[in-house]
């Protein structure tokens, strides 16, 4: 597999200052093995070699050092020189300037060693030497150091990032979260690490292309190439050193009074000296854990089975012995005393399934702990755990034979309740029956006399009545118990955040929202709260974003997306990068909100979730056209019309599927069929309530043409909603055909981060028609906002185009220009001399109608 070079520019712009001064200068790269040093030093060379530089590359090693310049020898004449003196007339060029890249400088023999003092002391050649993190340095190097003549770069692991960008450059295609966050945790961030890893995954078939995204089918062994990389140092451990690393590899990180209990304390302090553990202080505790990820990769995989049956049982007594400080340290326990056999205490045993899927851990391991509480108790909150690992895993008639199992069993109103709770919960947002799922709590009703229980009871039915579109309804039934503090205050904040923002009521949907969120996530919940958990950071970002601040929405989902790729959490990862992809696409960036779409939807097929799946095949097909990518858009309408929405009640995402079909509907040469849906559902939506659906609907039937229309729908838009202002506004402006009222309409977009509808705006303004200056003056605008936006398509730029069309090579020099790119930039980038982009950039601005460059770049002018 190829081994891209990403993630380096600030380490790679401090080498190429010391390289591209008006004197000589001298770069040294260090950092452990595998972190990319020699990758980086090449990669400079190679460009200073493009830009005239005599470029000489020199690697040191052992086998060298040992011959009178050794490491030199390749670059001198046959003869070799006598001396360093004239081992520098033979080096530094005649002309021009001299690069030497010497790899592992602290191997060079000393005669080499001394003509490199020489070079940088006095100014002869620019050079880039690596060295090893944790080597000595040479003494000449320490004193080039200090005269600045060498100025030290340190690399160290690439950020979570960096890693993502080296994977998918790696696999040449979009790469789920959950996959990213592995090779990020096993590689700690290593270059070569992750280069290895992806290669051995892929050629044993553990990571492979699924519905379009490069994703873990299975965990992989450990990698046989890292294992030869990284054994040689763990084979040279002492008998009680290995068992200090095998305990620590099982368990992760223990105390280090542990260690030393369970092994001694020269065979602990032996390791730390020799880098294979590392010892923290977190607060009062000691921690004890090896160095890097890939150690316990290996020396797990590598463990006897009978070995690994005896170490988790001498934890699991361990822990029973010394007890548990922290939450986690129980779910550690539960896998451990699962795992390694012995006496089990059941009422521990529910609680860590139910710690586990707190955490939102692997499915598996916590349908594992659920099933052994409840075969061990026989307590219906076990078997709701177990039930909802099922669901998650997307085995939904597992599901509901336990909630079968719990109901007819049930002996009070909490396991009643708990039972219907769970079954409305995933008949409703699970299969999209509403009827159903009402019923069932409706039969829960005439059972349960607990006045909490009856309350819980009522607020699920008001969260599937704001999931089916009735937004006042669900309020109706919320008012009681909005404010309430307690059991009832997640599920009543989620269910309130969900249906103020279908009321496009927005101040009260983002403080119910982030409420619910902070809830979940600050404090530990009962069991009829699980089901709700894995979607409110989704809901967080949804309830963000159509408020009108795109930025926020996305520094939270990017933020909760870590965590959950952390995790392995496939279902709350579906709802948080669908949430995404929705954001993106009116923010302008197209690849990404295809990408997030792609694992969005990938995930949902996981999880089994088709209300989901329909809501983000909706996004992809809306992405594919604005692409106008019209056979990868009838692909995903194939798709999206076998997930059969009509058949669901739940329809809080049907006016996304709607709007949708209506963009391939005019994509495919049906803009009126496509304009009379939208009219239709939107003046559907507004009727019941819904005014978020209604705006949106709205806002895209003026883009696509009608805009009467849509100002004869829309009514006054709630006070606290920028985005629904802003649409609201733009319609107007469109279907009054004002021009002034477009122009600020499209700056009001930009301020909230809607780059795509502010485009379109900016190119209904330029329709209405000015004078030359200003249609000129507005093009330049919708230029502007269109290189933010790379491969856009909406049927209102499209005109634009068509009058001040610019070549796809003008377009893209553009784009660049507009980007920040200077002309010697933009001419190395696409290998062009640099007359010829000045020429072309003098075209734009003349079928553009700009002054310059200042007009193009950066933001767009103030239309």
């Amino acid at each position: 597999m190829r081994r891209p070079f990403v993630a380096r520019d600030p380490e790679r712009a401090v080498v190429e200052r010391t390289i591209t001064g008006a004197e000589p200068g001298g770069a040294l790269l260090i950092g452990p093995a595998g972190i990319g040093k020699s990758r980086l030093a090449d990669e400079v060379v190679t460009a200073a070699g493009r830009q005239g530089h005599h470029a000489m590359r020199v690697h040191a090693s052992e086998a060298a050092r040992e011959l009178p310049l050794g490491a030199l020898g390749p670059l001198l004449p046959a003869q070799p020189p006598k001396d360093v003196a004239a081992v520098l007339r033979a080096l530094v060029p005649g002309h021009g300037r001299g690069l030497l890249f010497v790899d592992d400088v602290d191997l060079l023999d000393p005669m080499s060693a001394a003509t490199v003092h020489q070079i940088v002391a006095n100014g002869l050649l620019d050079v880039v030497a690596t060295v090893r993190a944790g080597v000595e340095l040479p003494a000449f190097v320490t004193a080039l150091m200090r005269t600045g003549r060498l100025e030290r770069v340190d690399l160290g692991p690439l950020t979570a990032a960096g890693v993502a960008e080296l994977v998918a450059a790696v696999l040449d295609g979009p790469v789920s979260s959950i996959t990213v966050a592995h090779v990020q945790r096993l590689s700690a961030g290593n270059p070569l690490y992750v280069h290895e890893l992806l290669t051995d995954a892929v050629e044993s078939g553990a990571l492979a292309v699924v519905d379009g995204l490069w994703h873990l089918r299975q965990l992989p062994a450990a990698s046989p190439r890292l294992t030869d990389l990284l054994n040689a140092r763990l084979r040279s451990t002492s008998r009680r050193e290995r068992l200090a690393l095998e305990l620590l590899a099982i368990a992760g990180q223990l105390g280090l009074s542990q260690v030393y209990g369970l092994s001694d304390h020269d065979a602990v302090e032996g390791l730390e000296r020799r880098g294979l553990i590392t010892v923290r202080q977190d607060g009062r505790r000691t921690h004890a854990a090896l160095a890097h990820p890939l150690y316990g990769e290996i020396l797990r995989t590598t463990l006897p089975v009978s070995v690994r049956l005896r170490h988790s049982r001498t934890l699991a007594d361990l822990w029973e012995r010394t007890g548990a400080r922290r939450r986690e340290d129980l779910l550690r326990w539960a896998v451990w005393r699962l795992t390694g056999g012995g006496p089990v205490n059941a009422a521990w045993m529910t609680e860590a399934a139910r710690l586990a899927t707190l955490l939102r851990a692997r499915v598996a391991v916590r349908e594992r702990l659920a099933r052994h509480a409840w075969r061990a108790t026989g307590a219906a909150e076990a078997g709701l755990l177990l039930a909802a690992a099922q669901f998650d895993a997307g085995r939904s008639g597992d599901g509901y034979a336990v909630l079968d199992r719990i109901a007819a069993t049930a002996g009070t109103d909490e396991d009643r309740a708990g039972a219907a709770l769970a079954r409305a919960f995933y008949l409703g947002w699970g299969a999209g029956r509403l009827d159903e799922a009402l019923a069932t709590l409706e039969r829960a009703g005439t059972v349960v006399t607990d006045p909490q229980w009856r309350a819980a009871l009522t607020t699920q039915r008001s969260m599937l009545l704001a999931a089916s579109g009735a937004p006042d309804d669900a309020l109706a039934l919320l008012e009681p118990v909005l404010g309430a503090d307690g059991a009832l205050s997640l599920q009543a904040s989620a269910a309130g955040g969900l249906a103020y923002m279908l009321a496009g009521r927005f101040p009260e949907a983002i403080r119910l929202a982030r409420r619910a969120h902070r809830l979940a996530t600050s404090a530990e919940r009962p069991h009829q709260d699980i089901g709700v958990l894995p979607g409110l950071a989704g809901l967080c970002v949804r309830v963000t974003t159509d408020a009108g601040h795109v930025a926020d929405a996305r520094r939270f989902g990017e933020t909760v997306l870590r965590t959950a790729a952390g995790k392995g959490d496939a279902h709350g990862l579906a709802w948080i990068t669908a949430g995404l992809a929705s954001l993106e696409l009116p923010a302008g960036d197209l690849e990404a909100a295809r990408g997030h779409a792609i694992e969005a939807a990938a995930y949902f097929r996981q999880v089994s979730s088709p209300i989901g799946l329909g809501w983000v095949l909706a996004i992809g097909l809306l992405v594919a056209v604005h692409e106008g990518d019209p056979a990868r858009a009838a692909t995903i309408a194939a798709e999206l019309a076998a997930t059969r929405p009509e058949q669901r009640q739940v329809q809080l995402y049907h006016y996304e599927i709607d709007r949708a079909l209506a963009w391939h509907e005019t994509l495919t040469g049906d803009p009126e069929r496509a304009r009379h849906r939208l009219a239709a559902r939107a003046r559907h939506w507004w009727d019941r309530g819904a005014l978020l659906p209604g705006v949106v609907l709205c806002n895209d039937l003026a883009r696509l043409g009608g805009a009467r229309q849509a100002a004869a729908i829309l009514g006054d838009v709630p006070s606290g909603w920028p985005l629904g202002e802003a649409v609201a506004a733009f319609v107007r402006a469109m279907a009054g055909g004002d021009g002034p009222g477009l122009e600020a309409a499209a700056r009001r977009f930009d301020e909230l981060g809607f780059t795509v509808y502010a485009a379109d705006a900016a190119a209904a303004a330029w329709a209405v028609k000015g004078s030359v200056r200003d249609v000129n003056r507005l093009a330049a605008a919708v230029a502007a906002y269109t290189a933010r936006c790379p491969g856009l398509r909406t049927p209102l730029l499209a005109a634009v185009d068509a009058e001040h069309r610019l070549t796809p090579r003008e377009r893209e020099i553009a784009s660049l220009a507009a980007a920040g790119f200077s002309n010697r930039d933009i001419a190395e980038r696409l290998t062009l001399s640099f007359r010829t982009v000045e020429n072309h950039l003098a075209r734009v601005y003349l079928k553009l109608g700009l002054h310059g460059r200042n007009e193009l770049s950066g933001a767009p002018p103030r239309i």
